[in-house]
């Protein structure tokens, strides 16, 4: 799986490739990956999602909302431990023999 997240004018890009029936996943890390980031914020401060998903690959668009400023260093972090380390750790990153 290879993950890419940069920030492009107020949004962060995040663009998943691989994934190859882990879309699920993908969005629940996603997910934790928000609830995390905005721990302090309030309800109505959340962020607008856009995703497009295809077979193999995930590009998601999110922008914060009421003054919510996010972090693509902080999401790819988050999103790299949930999906590549931990993937790997349970088996889950490598094909099957």
């Amino acid at each position: 799986m290879r993950l890419r997240v940069r920030e492009q004018g107020g949004e962060v890009h995040v663009e998943v490739d691989g994934v190859a029936g882990r879309q699920q996943r993908v969005l629940q890390a996603l997910s934790e990956c928000q609830r995390r980031a905005t721990a302090g914020a309030l309800p109505a401060a959340a962020s607008d999602v856009n995703i497009r998903a295809g077979a193999d690959r995930m590009r998601i668009r999110m922008k914060g909302r009421g003054g919510l400023s996010l972090e693509a260093e902080a999401i790819y972090q988050c999103l790299r431990t949930a999906l590549l380390e931990h993937g790997a750790a349970a088996g889950t990153g490598a094909p099957a023999p």
